[in-house]
């Protein structure tokens, strides 16, 4: 199966909802990386956000999911024991990885879906064809119908922009690995063609951390400097559409920021949450063209 074709043949245009927040564009100086969170900022998700360890999923969608994957469905409750499963397996990954000081685990998705099918399978609930796809595929039927995306408005053009001038570009992602297929496949680039540079592309199911973890951001910086040896966190600006998983930990750790606030199913303020009270960006956009007059 093609998951480039699949991501293609299950997407369909979105258009951004405006939030009716001003912008605030003003110049940054002696910016040499910029880096972008991807759910909600640089694509439109339909759902504003969603994670592995959501938990609250339409039995429809998932009996769609099992039966397009290959899945034989042999009991009446093998679906909603499937999502049972599932939110189980991803508590127990979560309760491990946290024994083992991870404080916002990350799994991948890949695992928590082989593990969901064996389970199922051994209580003759389902039957499958063990293959070396399967777990990919099942992975991307399901994302895409739960979290339909598709590419913000201008981000072609502000990518190869920034390109154009030089700069390092990445990516600060809660993700998994069907991220950059989605990416490619619904721009038609690749993510080298965009102007990505491969070491800086931060996976949350990569690192088995995620957002907005503040290590998650150190480690960023690390690879940031493999690459620019000399670069200071100040140097690098981070777009994200969430104060408290985006702007608030790439403050902390000394970066740039840009709050991303161009659709209202993704804009998050978290004015409740102390960490963001009296945070302010560095800059405010409501469309990614804006940042090309934001460094110079």
């Amino acid at each position: 199966m093609n998951l480039h074709k699949r991501f293609i043949d299950l997407s369909k245009p979105l258009v951004q909802i405006a939030t009716g927040t001003n912008p605030k564009l003003n110049v940054l100086e002696n910016i040499r990386v910029v880096a972008f969170d991807f759910y909600g900022t640089l694509f439109i998700s339909g759902v504003g956000d969603i994670g592995v360890d959501d938990g609250d999923f339409d039995l429809g969608v998932i009996e769609r999911v099992l039966q397009n994957s290959g899945v034989s469905i042999h009991s009446d409750d093998a679906v909603s024991e499937c999502l049972r499963i599932y939110n189980e397996v991803v508590k127990r990954f979560k309760y491990d990885s946290k024994k083992k000081g991870i404080e916002y685990p990350e799994p991948d998705i890949r695992s928590i879906w082989q593990s969901v099918l064996m389970i199922l399978r051994k209580s003759d609930r389902i039957k499958f064809r063990e293959s070396s796809t399967l777990y990919e595929l099942i992975s991307v039927e399901f994302e895409a119908r739960m979290n339909p995306v598709w590419p913000m408005p201008g981000l072609i053009e502000t990518l190869l922009f920034f390109e154009n001038k030089g700069l390092e570009l990445g990516i600060i992602s809660n993700s998994q690995f069907y991220t950059p297929i989605v990416l490619e496949a619904l721009t038609g680039y690749s993510l080298q063609e965009l102007g990505f540079s491969e070491e800086l592309l931060h996976w949350s199911f990569e690192e088995k951390m995620k957002k907005p973890g503040l290590t998650f951001y150190e480690n960023y910086i690390k690879k940031v400097r493999a690459v620019v040896p000399d670069i200071n966190p100040e140097n690098i600006l981070y777009i994200g559409n969430d104060m408290l998983k985006d702007v608030y930990p790439a403050h902390t750790a000394g970066m740039k920021t840009a709050l991303f606030a161009g659709d209202s199913r993704s804009l998050k303020w978290h004015r409740d949450d102390e960490r963001c009270q009296n945070l302010e960006p560095d800059l405010i956009i409501t469309e990614l063209l804006q940042l090309k007059d934001c460094i110079h």
